[in-house]
């Protein structure tokens, strides 16, 4: 019996913050399987048109490598993340259809940590693509991200680790 592809559901924050430095398409080429939830479409596409991230998000979508997969129970989301792309991401991960959540959100993080689901940030998404030498200069990266407005939490250990 062969294993399923890893399967990565993503958050609204990462793919805005990867849209903005061009890299979206690295998701692709690190991860067999990307999914978002309905909700991150719309926080991203739908409410963000004209914004960062949107049309990026929209063509991934429409070129099938980012697929939209809703919760198979809605009721998995966690009551104070109902209605967000954070609590679907979570739910996906709780009804077993996606196998690391990609979450930047703070409250999002800490909510994984205590329900035991695994999950990475878009740093560590960065640091895996530099290590795969997929992007050349890992501190140029995460300095044009943070140019742009997006704050990465664990940037020291990110660097120190890439040493």
């Amino acid at each position: 019996m062969s294993e399923r592809p890893l399967t990565v559901a993503v958050d609204a924050s990462p793919l805005i913050g990867l849209a903005k430095i061009r890299r979206l398409r690295l998701l692709a080429r690190l991860y067999p399987i990307v999914i978002i939830p309905p909700a991150v479409y719309e926080d991203v596409v739908v409410r963000g048109a004209g914004r960062a991230g949107a049309n990026a998000v929209r063509r991934a979508v429409r070129e099938g490598w980012i697929r939209i997969v809703a919760p198979a129970d809605s009721t998995r989301v966690p009551p104070s993340l109902q209605g967000t792309g954070e609590g679907e991401v979570i739910a996906l991960m709780l009804c077993g259809q996606a196998d690391v959540a990609i979450v930047d959100d703070r409250k999002a993080r800490h909510l994984c940590d205590a329900l035991g689901i695994r999950h990475i940030s878009t740093g560590l998404v960065l640091k895996d693509a530099a290590s795969l030498g997929l992007i050349r200069d890992l501190a140029k990266t995460l300095d044009r991200l943070q140019e742009r407005g997006f704050g990465i939490f664990e940037r020291e250990l990110l660097l120190k680790d890439a040493e």
